[in-house]
């Protein structure tokens, strides 16, 4: 599989996108109360988060390039957890960045990679997240830097009170989304037939790496004493959100995965035989039964549990309007300040 060179894969827009999707502000599923506090604590953390990411140029451009999504982690986390401290908001940050870098390795964006490198990728950070060596001998090249910055936030992770509780839970989302990744890379190699919407979706909800990042956030900012079973009690909830977020995302990626020849929920239906107008209107109308199904779920949680609740309602809601308004890269630090600085009326 070979990809584009990273920054011509950043340069391609979904014009057509933005023509069908309603207007939105990339802010609009924040708060309006707490959208101040959002914007600064993000702003906050970015220094921490990198530092942490700084050393691994390949897929962790610096916050100013258009290449960077190191601004859009971090505010990403400050709206999820607006409470959070800044260590917290960066660690997060730093996850969430990472977690697009290893999709950037299974994507083929900046290198080509065989399954059995892939995989072989895949168990290196499954290594990490359960508590085993997984930085490679030299930081070289795309892998090795992505590996590298995992192994430094793995790091951070395991002093978490609740990394101990929660570790094999992140291993083990990891292994699911790595094989779901492979499928998605056999699909779009063209070894496999396309899937149906529903086996594509199942996937995807794995994909978008929503699962894998509240795995590590129980141990960030679940409850104490950190219990394993929490992940059992969140997890259909956690789906129906990841749900949504991936089919977010497609209304906004849809236009550069044809490209690719990757199949997406747009494109699945419109090999169906739907406009491209028609099939965002029938995926917009799944994601608003997805996100009722969503909140009922989340309604349904435990007391102890509440904070994750509300921080997975929050992201849910910031993340798909953000891909109303934008994708989530090309957003720099400097806009970051800014938008905290119009707010704040300066």
């Amino acid at each position: 599989m070979t990809g584009p060179n990273p920054q011509s894969y950043f340069a391609i827009r979904n014009d057509l996108a933005d023509n069908l999707l309603k207007g939105s502000h990339q802010l609009a599923g924040v708060p309006e109360a707490s959208r101040g506090a959002v914007l600064r604590a993000a702003l906050d953390a970015v220094p921490e988060a990198a530092g942490l990411l700084r050393p691994y140029p390949v897929l962790y451009a610096d916050g100013e390039s258009s290449a960077s999504r190191l601004a859009f982690s971090c505010l990403s986390a400050a709206a999820t957890f607006p409470e959070a401290g800044r260590d917290q908001i960066a660690d997060l940050g730093a996850l969430t960045a990472i977690l697009f870098g290893v999709d950037d390795i299974a994507d083929g964006i900046a290198g080509e990679w065989s399954a059995d490198e892939f995989a072989a990728f895949v168990e290196r950070l499954c290594a990490g997240a359960a508590g085993e060596p997984a930085a490679p001998e030299t930081a070289d090249g795309p892998v090795g830097q992505v590996l590298a910055a995992w192994a430094g936030w793995c790091a951070r992770f395991h002093t978490y009170r609740g990394a101990a509780a929660h570790a094999g839970v992140l291993a083990r989302r990891l292994e699911l989304a790595g094989a779901a990744m492979a499928r998605e890379r056999a699909w779009a190699a063209g070894a496999q037939e396309w899937p149906s919407y529903a086996d594509y979706l199942d996937c995807g909800l794995l994909t978008i790496l929503y699962p894998t990042w509240w795995a590590a956030a129980l141990a960030v900012r679940g409850p104490e004493p950190a219990d394993p079973g929490h992940w059992a009690v969140i997890e259909p909830a956690t789906h129906l959100g990841a749900s949504c977020m991936r089919l977010a995302n497609d209304l906004r990626t849809f236009e550069r995965e044809k490209a690719e020849g990757k199949p997406n929920s747009i494109g699945i239906l419109q090999r169906r035989g739907m406009s491209a107008a028609e099939a965002v209107e029938r995926v917009t109308g799944h994601i608003d039964e997805l996100d009722a199904a969503f909140r009922a779920a989340l309604a349904e949680l435990p007391a102890e549990l509440a904070e994750i609740a509300d921080g997975q309602l929050r992201s849910v809601s910031f993340n798909g309007r953000w891909y109303l308004a934008r994708d989530t890269h090309a957003y720099s630090v400097r806009e970051l300040t800014g938008d905290a600085q119009a707010h704040d009326g300066r």
